[in-house]
């Protein structure tokens, strides 16, 4: 199983926001140059996770956004779940549909993957997002946030 590029990049976006100080606010810009990733990738991914409630966004000349405070307590495969499916067309390991499969009638792989796909959603949900988070004297992550922006 492999995550698609807007799953990914959104549980970067929640990891870089955890790091932040409790009373500074990241921008898109910024966390696109931390994550070397293009501004327009970035976008999509913090409007989809500001209208899901994980971020909170703020407009403005000193505008930006910052982890929700409810967001810590969010389960990962809850997360991943919900990033998968938001960019994604067809959520399941495998399509049947398209190209349409003359086996479809008979076949289990779907059911079995569907099944395996759950089991590691569920695996994931023993950790929450604050569980990812390292110690705040992590050498790498303080030259990391004083990047310039």
């Amino acid at each position: 199983m492999q995550l698609n590029r807007f799953t990914d990049l959104g549980l970067r976006v929640l990891l870089a926001l955890q790091y932040l100080p409790e009373n500074r606010l990241s921008t898109v810009e910024s966390l696109a140059r931390q994550l070397s990733v293009s501004k327009n990738h970035l976008v999509k991914i913090v409007y989809f996770m500001a209208q899901s409630g994980w971020i909170d966004s703020f407009k403005g000349r000193k505008g930006g956004i910052k982890l929700a405070e409810s967001s810590y307590q969010l389960k990962l495969g809850d997360i991943v779940q919900a990033l998968e499916l938001a960019s994604s067309e067809t959520p399941h390991l495998i399509n049947c549909r398209q190209p349409p499969c003359s086996m479809a009638e008979f076949c289990y792989l779907p059911q079995l993957f569907s099944e395996a796909q759950q089991a590691f959603y569920h695996s994931l949900n023993r950790y929450t997002l604050s569980q990812l988070n390292a110690p705040a004297d992590n050498q790498a992550i303080i030259k990391w946030l004083e990047q310039p922006e």
